[in-house]
């Protein structure tokens, strides 16, 4: 399990990294911010298959990390989430989950498309 938390963390570190220096893979997360997500997961799972933790890989890290994504997308909408929001908006408060999502680029605006888009399909 450690190794696999190794793995990942350096895979995703180095995604990031490579992303801020070399202007093709920042233009690449910008426009396909999901094929680079998915990138980072495949080339940390070959990287663990490689030393034969596979299914470390699958229950040890990526079902956490979907259960947090799903945890984010289906929590409450409350007063106290909104102010934290707008807390967090304006720079006063990092969640872990911001943090992560800011690595990633996947900022708000970009889920807001989505959900506009998927309204739009609906009607």
């Amino acid at each position: 399990m450690i190794l696999g938390g190794t793995v990942v963390v350096l895979v995703f570190t180095g995604f990031v990294w490579a992303a801020q220096n070399k202007d093709f893979l920042r233009r690449l997360k910008k426009q396909y911010p999901t094929t680079f997500v998915m990138a980072v997961m495949l080339a940390s799972y070959f990287l663990i298959s490689f030393f034969g933790g596979v299914m470390v890989f699958v229950f040890g890290i990526t079902f956490p990390l979907l259960l947090m994504f799903i945890h984010a997308s289906l929590r409450l909408r409350n007063i106290k989430n909104k102010l934290e929001n707008k807390m967090e908006g304006i720079g006063l408060k990092k969640t872990p989950m911001g943090i992560i999502l800011d690595a990633l680029e996947q900022q708000e605006d970009s889920f807001n498309k989505f959900a506009d888009f998927i309204s739009k399909g609906k009607e």
